[in-house]
């Protein structure tokens, strides 16, 4: 993952690098219709409002967004025309690096970046994925979320009637990065953790054991993350 990528997403959005929102529209962007289906509970967007952000266009061009949102399902990027609010467009400009969201209810940025598949031990699809907030701004542990059609019918049987709607579930894959830059996929568990950060193992225990880390949780893997990394 790219470092610069990295520092310019650890500024507060107070200025507006590279081109206008109006120039994406023109020179990567697809024009979208956003209907919503009555079948489905839920939606396939990571936050259920529209956000400020910022774009990164290949890793040198930055533009701040009033009106972003990131379709988890279909992995793509949709922005708001200033200039016509009721005009969506997808930025599938193939130079899109990365984006940033400002989740407004609780004034959180979320960063994400464009990854290929040479950059993972493991199997894995290119696309979008998160990194693990973190006041270091590191990028040695992120994620990829998900969403998916759940039917709760099928666990029924094929007796009862099925009249209970699909509905959207999250879910959510980690990866840390290990000794070789790649990105191994982990569950938040103890043994999948430790199998990547696997050197200084005496330092690592006393640390896990010092601070009390819990690795059900993602905010305690982090912390242990950019401590081995800091060694």
């Amino acid at each position: 993952m790219r470092n610069l990528f990295l520092v310019c997403f650890s500024l507060v959005f107070t200025s507006v690098l590279g081109q206008s929102p109006r120039n994406l529209f023109q020179e990567g962007g697809g024009r979208v219709v956003l209907n919503k289906s009555s079948e489905i509970i839920g939606n396939d967007f990571i936050y259920d409002d529209w956000n400020k952000g910022l774009v990164v266009l290949d890793d040198s061009i930055f533009s701040v967004q009033d009106y972003l949102r990131y379709d988890v399902l279909l992995d793509r990027v949709l922005l708001k025309n200033m200039n016509n609010l009721e005009e969506i467009i997808e930025i599938d400009d193939n130079t899109l690096t990365g984006f940033s969201i400002i989740e407004h209810k609780n004034n959180i940025k979320h960063d994400f970046v464009s990854l290929k598949k040479i950059n993972f031990l493991n199997e894995a699809n290119n696309g979008f994925y998160e990194i693990v907030f973190n006041l270091q701004n590191t990028n040695y542990f992120i994620k990829k979320n998900l969403k998916e059609i759940y039917d709760p019918n099928k666990s029924k049987g094929t007796q009862i009637i099925n009249n209970e709607p699909l509905k959207y579930e999250d879910k959510v894959i980690y990866y840390i990065k290990n000794g070789e830059e790649l990105y191994v996929k982990v569950r938040l568990k103890k043994n999948d953790v430790l199998a990547v950060l696997n050197n200084n193992k005496s330092l690592v225990e006393n640390y896990i054991k010092a601070n009390k880390i819990k690795f059900s949780k993602e905010a305690d893997v982090m912390k242990l993350v950019n401590y081995y990394y800091s060694l």
